[in-house]
């Protein structure tokens, strides 16, 4: 019976690449410790995790988000012009998944939390905020979480191109 399914959340476990793994490329220590949620089980050697971003190291997330941002403007520049002004800002939105094909063994469960990685790409409802006397009652919240670098240009950009619809 396989020990993980998909959606469980899982950390990856730390220890050193042995013997021809390191050359074959089958465990990766610099992801150590990063956390992610299960999105496919082929087999007990071969388990495809979606990892968080927020819990890659600094030098690989900084590396993905300039991949990111690359992919998104070659992807821009290869519509034309019209096509480009119809799509909707969901449509322009582009955010690559970092994934990496792990073995069981590697990994570690963790216990299911109310932020699942499909919860923090949903957007929130006016049914999923409390009202305001409501919070005040209730614990004190989580504080707000930074924007990533990828979000704030995605703002910019945003921002941008309302100040340039106004101005036409």
């Amino acid at each position: 019976m396989p020990k993980f399914k998909e959606g469980d959340r899982v950390q990856i476990r730390a220890r050193d690449a042995q013997g021809k793994e390191a050359h074959e490329g089958r465990y990766a220590p610099h992801l150590a410790n990063a956390v992610g949620t299960v999105l496919k089980v082929y087999t007990p050697q071969e388990i495809a995790v979606d990892l968080d971003l927020e819990s890659l190291p600094e030098a690989i997330r900084e590396r993905h988000a300039e991949q990111q941002t690359r992919m998104h403007e070659r992807w821009l520049n290869s519509l034309s012009e019209e096509a480009r002004n119809r799509l909707t800002d969901d449509e322009k939105s582009f955010h690559l998944r970092y994934v990496a094909l792990l073995a069981e063994d590697d990994l570690l469960p963790l216990k299911a939390t109310a932020k699942s990685a499909t919860a923090r790409q949903a957007k929130p409802t006016a049914e999923a905020k409390p009202s305001p006397a409501r919070a005040a009652k209730s614990a004190p919240a989580e504080p707000p979480q930074r924007p990533t670098p990828e979000q704030l240009e995605q703002l910019e950009e945003q921002y941008l191109k309302t100040r340039k619809r106004k101005g036409s």
